[in-house]
């Protein structure tokens, strides 16, 4: 570690700031590693610059140690505006971190000692080496794997250094001036929540906040959340809202009154057999949607008109059961956005674990014609004869399969709607093995297929483990009388 800094004006207008409010106590950890360093391979000035480490010792002001990225806003970041800002990364570590608190440069040869300062030191690194973007409400993941086996940490949002006075975010320089944000560890549960809605991140961090988790390390914290919900509608709404308030006026005229009075955007509603959470915010980027609209079976007019809701949508309610339930929280939940769609607010209606994505005109045809909303039925992408509903799975039920050679797939599908509609004397209830259905002048039954039930679950992002192999149970839609 090297007492003394690299003598550049930005750095020492950025090191005189941090010293304001972290003490004067401080030691620089070099990069040697990168090849824009000093020690590094004699490589081209353009490369990015190499990521230092500030390490401040505990003082008055901050008890405990803390670790600042020197190097990563020596090179502007660019928002989707275009926009130019400069970031660096804060990590708080509790007094007495071995090798940093006091520094002992042997102690952090071993991995539970140094993954902090890895794990901050390349989450910086990421801008100069792929050209993407890092801020507020971003997440890194490590694929599923612990930093170290002492954490329960498998990735890492980037947000505001909690704990330390809000005055540290702001640094003024002569390049201007640069945001310190904090490198938040996060649990695999808190990652699949994030990316189940969009602005995610913001909502994982208000939950990080509100449970008091700041940014000094906790190796031993619980997760803040118990992941997303099985399942989640999106409501793609046609103008900006900034509350729920916005969204419920001329619905639920009383409960957009008190909602919007608070400027709340996200809230349990209590309506129906299990409550149901109302969240708005943020939009998808079309990429996040691309795949469910290949599989809109939709006339040309309403693809174009579904495409152009996509790209063009001003921001998105979510809407998700506060805990599991079976296919009467789903209809509930279609309920409620039936009512969005017929008071003009909605473009498009997305439910990503039914692999279904529509237009608002089609979602109320398809409400009225009385089609099941616990599942839709797609083509199998394992058999051309085939089809199968995505959804059930996500309310503890089976998927049901239809294989029929004789029929087009708009026969199969139409057939499977109906058969499971049939099989359902409630509204929501998911069928289950041994109920039968007569279709088109054929009798069916749903048999548990035993040897299809080791597939995995298509609703990526729906809990932890996402991307995990899950077991899966099959119906096959069976005739049993002669066609």
């Amino acid at each position: 570690m090297d007492p003394t800094p690299h003598g550049t004006s930005h750095r020492e207008a950025l090191l005189a700031h941090l010293t304001e409010f972290l003490g004067d106590q401080y030691v620089i950890a070099t990069d040697t590693t990168a090849p824009g360093s000093a020690s590094g391979p004699d490589v081209s000035s353009e490369l990015p610059a190499p990521i230092d480490l500030a390490v401040f010792a505990p003082s008055e002001q901050v008890p405990h140690a803390t670790l600042v990225t020197l190097g990563l806003s020596e090179s502007p970041m660019r928002t989707e505006s275009v926009e130019e800002y400069r970031l660096e990364l804060l990590m708080g570590l509790p007094a007495g971190w071995p090798g940093i608190d006091p520094p002992q440069p042997e102690l952090l040869e071993a991995g539970a000692n140094s993954w902090p300062l890895h794990l901050l030191r390349d989450t910086a690194r990421i801008p100069g080496e792929d050209g993407s973007t890092l801020d507020w409400g971003h997440s890194i993941t490590n694929l599923g794997t612990r930093y170290d086996p002492s954490a329960p940490f498998t990735g890492a949002l980037i947000g505001p250094p909690y704990g330390y006075p809000p005055q540290l975010m702001n640094a003024p320089t002569p390049a201007g001036g640069v945001q310190i944000l904090a490198v938040l560890p996060a649990t695999d549960e808190e990652l699949a929540l994030r990316v189940s809605v969009p602005s995610g991140g913001d909502m994982v961090l208000d939950r990080l906040e509100r449970a008091g988790v700041t940014a000094v390390l906790d190796p031993a914290r619980e997760s803040v959340t118990d992941g997303p919900a099985p399942w989640r509608l999106h409501v793609l709404l046609r103008e900006p809202a900034e509350h729920l308030g916005q969204v419920l006026e001329g619905v639920l005229p009383n409960m957009a009154e008190q909602l919007g009075a608070q400027g709340i955007d996200e809230f349990v509603l209590p309506i129906g057999p299990e409550p149901l959470r109302w969240r708005v915010g943020g939009r998808f980027a079309p990429s996040a949607l691309a795949s469910d609209l290949a599989l809109a079976a939709l006339p040309e007019q309403e693809l174009a008109a579904l495409r152009e809701a996509v790209g063009a949508h001003a921001t998105v309610l979510t809407i998700s059961p506060e805990r599991p339930g079976g296919g009467a929280t789903v209809a509930g939940a279609a309920a409620m956005a039936l009512m969005l769609v017929e008071a003009g607010k909605a473009d498009a209606i997305w439910l990503p674990h039914q692999r279904h994505l529509t237009t608002a005109a089609q979602f109320a045809a398809d409400i009225a014609a009385e089609l099941p909303t616990t599942c839709r039925p797609h083509p199998d992408p394992a058999d051309d004869d085939a089809a199968r509903t995505s959804g059930l799975a996500a309310l503890g039920g089976a998927e049901v399969r239809f294989a029929a050679p004789g029929l087009s797939m708009t026969e199969r599908i139409d057939r499977l709607h109906r058969m499971i509609a049939d099989c359902v004397e409630e509204v929501g209830v998911v069928p289950t093995a041994g109920q039968q259905a007569r279709v088109d002048g054929t009798t069916y039954e749903l048999r548990l297929d035993a040897a299809a039930g080791t597939g995995t679950s298509t609703d990526a992002g729906t809990g932890p483990g996402v991307g995990s192999e899950v077991p899966e149970q099959v119906l096959q839609m069976v005739p049993i009388s002669p066609r």
